[in-house]
C-alpha cells in the first residue's frame, strides 16, 4: 500500500535520521576500543618519557650544584671569609640529600637504584667530612687541618659528580630503549590503524552513498544561503518543499536573515545618533571653559581702562558664539569656520600678546565649501596650550586651508614645544581612546579626540586627525574633508 505524499516524505526523513544513528554507533564501536588502547599507551609512554627526562634533568642540576656550590662554600669556611653557621652549607648538603633520595625511589629509575645507593652512601661521606670541618673550625684547628680537610671534600664531590654523571648516562640508556619499545609498537598499531580505517571507508562509504542523496540538494541550497548571509548579504532568502526538519530550517534562516538585517540596520542608525549626540555634549563642555577666560580677560582690560581692548574682545566674542550655534546647523560655509577660528585667535592674542602671532591663509575658491564646523578652533587652542604656551619664545600658529585631491585639506601648525616619539604616540592613542573624564583635558588629548570622532562620525573616514611634530621645533595636525560630507 503506497503511503500518501506528506507520510511518505516523513518516513524517508526518519529512515535517514536511523541511518545516520546506526552507522555513526557502528564506526564509534570500532573505532573506541582502539583510541583507547592508543591513548592509554600515549599516555604511559608520555608519562615515562617525562618521568626520566624530569630524572635526568633533576640528576644534571644536583651534579652542577655539587660542582660549583659546595667548594666555593667550603673554602670561604676554612679561608675564614664566612662562618660555618651561616655559611649554608647544612641547608645546601640537606637538599641536595633530599632531591637523591626522590631520585632513588622513583619508579622510572628503579634500576639505578643501585648507583644511586653508593651516591648517597658518598652523599653520607661528604657529610661525615662536612661534620669534621664544623668541629674543626669550633675548635680553631690549625689552617692546614682544615685545608686537609677541603682535599676530602674535594674528592668526594668530584666522586659524586662523577657517579651522577654514570645515573645521567644510565637514563638516557633507558629513553633508547624505550625509544625502541615505542617505534615497535607504533609499528604495529600502524597496520591495526590501516586496516580499520579501511573498514571504516568501507562501511562510511556505503553509509553515505545511501542517505546522501534525499539531503544533499537541501544542504546545498542552505549552503549557499549561509555563505550569502556570511558575506553580508541578508536579502538572501531560500523556498523548499515542506519536508520536515529541512523546510523547517530554511524558514528559520529566513527569519534569522530578516532579523539581522532589521536589527543591523536599526543597530547601525541608533549607534550613530548616539555617537553624534555624545560629541555634540562633548563640544558643549568646551565652551564654558572659554567663555570663563574670555570674561576674565575682557574684565581685566576694563579695569586696566583699555576700552579698545574690551571692544575688540567683545566684538570677537560675540561673533565667535554666533558662529559656534549657526541656529543649530552642523555645516556652515568655510569662511565663517575661518572667521570663527579667527575671532578665537583675536581672543587668544589679546591674552598672550607677547609670546602669540598667528597666520591665516585659505584658498579663496573654496571658503564657499560646506564643511563641519568647529574643527579648526579646537586645534588652534590644543596648539596655544600645549604647544606655543610651554616655550620661553614668541610662538606662531599658522591655519591654512587649501585644495586636495580628497577635497579640502586643513592645516594647523604650531612652534611650540613639539612632541617626543613616544609622547606623540601616547597622544596619538588618547586621540583615539578618548579621555575617561573630560577634566583631564587639561592633559592634552581631548579636543583632538572630539575633533577625530566628529571626523569619523560626520564624514565616515577611519581615521580623522594626522599628526606631526618633532621636539622644540613644532606640531602640526591635519585633516582632509571629503567632498561629500555625511549627513
Amino acid at each position: 500500500m503506497k503511503l500518501p505524499f506528506r507520510l511518505e516524505k516523513i518516513y524517508l526523513l526518519a529512515g535517514i535520521r536511523k541511518k545516520i544513528i546506526a552507522s555513526f554507533i557502528l564506526i564509534f564501536l570500532l573505532i573506541l576500543p582502539l583510541l583507547i588502547t592508543q591513548s592509554l599507551t600515549s599516555i604511559r609512554q608520555a608519562s615515562g618519557y617525562r618521568a626520566m627526562i624530569d630524572n635526568m634533568v633533576m640528576a644534571g642540576r644536583l651534579n652542577a650544584t655539587v660542582k660549583t656550590e659546595i667548594e666555593p662554600i667550603v673554602w670561604d669556611i676554612v679561608a675564614g671569609k664566612s662562618r660555618f653557621e651561616t655559611s649554608g652549607i647544612r641547608r645546601l648538603t640537606s637538599y641536595i640529600r633530599s632531591q637523591m633520595d626522590a631520585l632513588r625511589l622513583d619508579y622510572y629509575s628503579k634500576n639505578n637504584r643501585t648507583l644511586m645507593d653508593v651516591v648517597l652512601r658518598t652523599m653520607a661521606t661528604l657529610e661525615r667530612y662536612i661534620d669534621k670541618l664544623e668541629r674543626q673550625t669550633a675548635d680553631r684547628c690549625p689552617v692546614s687541618e682544615n685545608e686537609a680537610t677541603l682535599e676530602e671534600i674535594r674528592g668526594v664531590t668530584n666522586l659524586i659528580t662523577d657517579l651522577m654523571q654514570d645515573f645521567i648516562g644510565k637514563q638516557m640508556n633507558e629513553i633508547s630503549i624505550l625509544n625502541e619499545r615505542v617505534s615497535e609498537r607504533n609499528r604495529g598499531s600502524l597496520i591495526a590503524n590501516m586496516l580499520l580505517l579501511l573498514l571504516v571507508l568501507t562501511i562510511g562509504f556505503f553509509a553515505v552513498w545511501g542517505i546522501s542523496g534525499s539531503i544533499s540538494n537541501h544542504i546545498e541550497k542552505l549552503g549557499r544561503m549561509a555563505s550569502q548571509i556570511a558575506q553580508g548579504d541578508f536579502h538572501a532568502r531560500i523556498a523548499l518543499e515542506p519536508d520536515g526538519e529541512l523546510s523547517e530550517l530554511a524558514d528559520s534562516m529566513n527569519s534569522m536573515a530578516k532579523q539581522i538585517e532589521i536589527l543591523l540596520l536599526k543597530s547601525v542608525e541608533e549607534e550613530r545618533n548616539l555617537k553624534i549626540s555624545e560629541m555634540k555634549t562633548l563640544q558643549a563642555q568646551i565652551t564654558p571653559h572659554f567663555l570663563y577666560n574670555t570674561l576674565d580677560a575682557i574684565i581685566w582690560a576694563a579695569e586696566s581702562n583699555r576700552s579698545k581692548d574690551v571692544i575688540k574682545l567683545v566684538t570677537a566674542l560675540s561673533s565667535f558664539f554666533r558662529i559656534s550655534l549657526s541656529h543649530g546647523v552642523d555645516f556652515i560655509q568655510l569662511r565663517n569656520e575661518i572667521a570663527h577660528v579667527e575671532n578665537y585667535l583675536i581672543i587668544q592674542q589679546t591674552r598672550y600678546s607677547d609670546i602669540l602671532e598667528y597666520s591665516i591663509n585659505a584658498d579663496p575658491e573654496l571658503l564657499d565649501e560646506l564643511v563641519l564646523k568647529l574643527l579648526l578652533q579646537p586645534l588652534v587652542e590644543n596648539a596655544i596650550y600645549h604647544g606655543v604656551r610651554k616655550v620661553r619664545r614668541r610662538g606662531r600658529i599658522e591655519v591654512n586651508a587649501v585644495r586636495h585631491p580628497g577635497g579640502i585639506a586643513c592645516l594647523v601648525s604650531d612652534t611650540g614645544v613639539g612632541m617626543t616619539k613616544e609622547r606623540l604616540e601616547e597622544v596619538k592613542a588618547r586621540m583615539k581612546e578618548g579621555p575617561k573624564d573630560p577634566r583631564e583635558a587639561a592633559d592634552g588629548g581631548f579636543g583632538l579626540f572630539n575633533v577625530n570622532r566628529r571626523l569619523e562620525l560626520y564624514y565616515n573616514v577611519e581615521s580623522g586627525l594626522f599628526i606631526e611634530s618633532d621636539p622644540l621645533v613644532g606640531t602640526t595636525v591635519s585633516f582632509v574633508l571629503p567632498k561629500a560630507p555625511r549627513t
